[in-house]
Order: structure tokens, then sequence, then C-alpha cells
């Protein structure tokens, strides 16, 4: 995980370097939106598992460095169920909305680039498939897939990279760390997203 974030790190300073000598781009508001991938599981006592869904949200800043964002989300996946019993134990979801600061530090023509730190809640909910027979369940039971269903804290701390197609619209590639308190225990987890933004105000 060090090694990981200090690459992205080193990738962030050199893009920053590369784009310094660009002409502004300085857009007031931008809506965004697009496929996301969490690495997860709202049963913190299961493995974490791949979950892929979408994501939206909307950004406003007051000055050329400072905003603040909102954003929603939703991911699904399915955990494996043990060796012994085969199958899927739980299909699962988790919906998140939260809102928080976003400080841009690169604005240029070609590339932004921000960092944001967003607060909020999350639902996350895990269901044995409803055509799993009764003595799977049973079993499923035994071994402690039972269900779950809670909405608990969430925050993310996302580095959104932006490269503009035009002056009014761009892609975003964003990385970042998903914190949830599913069952009173935090768990940090890997998010990646990707989709378009579409920017208003500005020169």
């Amino acid at each position: 995980m060090i090694m990981r974030n200090r690459v992205v790190l080193a990738g962030f300073c050199f893009l920053f370097a590369a784009a310094t000598r660009l002409p502004a781009q300085g857009n007031t508001a931008e809506v965004y939106g697009g496929y996301q991938y969490t690495k997860a599981n709202p049963e913190v006592a299961i493995p974490k598992q791949g979950m892929s869904g979408w994501m939206g949200g909307a950004t406003g800043f007051m000055t050329k460095w400072v905003g603040a964002t909102v954003e929603i989300s939703g991911g699904f996946g399915s955990t494996p169920a043990p060796n012994n019993i085969g199958g899927t134990a739980y299909n699962f979801k988790m919906y998140s909305y939260m809102a928080g600061p976003v400080f841009r530090f690169v604005d240029t023509k070609k590339v932004q680039t921000s960092v944001k730190w967003l607060f909020g809640g999350t639902f996350g909910q895990a269901n044995i498939p409803t055509s799993t027979t009764p003595d799977k369940v049973q079993a499923l039971a035994a071994a402690g897939y039972t269900g779950f269903n809670q909405t608990k804290f969430s925050m993310l701390i996302g580095v959104p990279v932006d490269y503009s197609v035009s002056k009014l619209v761009a892609i975003r590639f964003e990385p970042g760390i998903f914190v949830t308190d599913f069952s009173k225990t935090k768990q940090s987890n890997f998010r990646f997203s990707l989709g378009p933004v579409f920017r208003f105000g500005g020169k």
C-alpha cells in the first residue's frame, strides 16, 4: 500500500512539472459521472471483492483553486461461498452520498488536477441469493453468512485528473481511497473512476 501511494504521488508530481507551461483553463463549475470500481465488501468479516458501478457529482469553485463537491455513487458485487458449499454466498451493494472541499493544484489548458476530501454516509447491503436452496441457506448461516444491512459513515480522498477534449468537455481518471465504517470497523478501500466531465464558466 505504501509503495503504491508513493508511485501515485511521484506520478502526479511529474504531471505537475510537465504541465505548468500550458495556459490556464479556469472553469468555475463542472458536472461529472461515469464508471467506478471499488475493492470492498460491506460485510467486513468477508474478504474484499471487486465492485463495479456508477458515480456522479457536481463541483463549484469559489476561487480559482478552492471549491466544493457533492457526489453520489453505487457499487455492486458478489462473494463466493466457501469451497465446501459452492456457488455465491452474497450479492452485495453499496450506495454512498458525500460532500466536501476540493483543492485544484494544476489548472492548464490540457490538464487539470485536484484533490478532494468528501464525507458522508454509505448504505451497504449483502443478501443471500433468492435462488439458493434451503439446505444451502442453512449451510451458509452455519458458516456465518446471514445477510447484512447498515448505513454508516464514509469518506473519500480522491485525486481527479482531467484531460481536456475541448474547452467544455474533459475525460476524468480518478484514483482514491474510500473509507467505510460498517460494523464499527474502518476499512480503507481502493477506488478508481473514469468518465466525462462537463465544464461551465471560465475564460
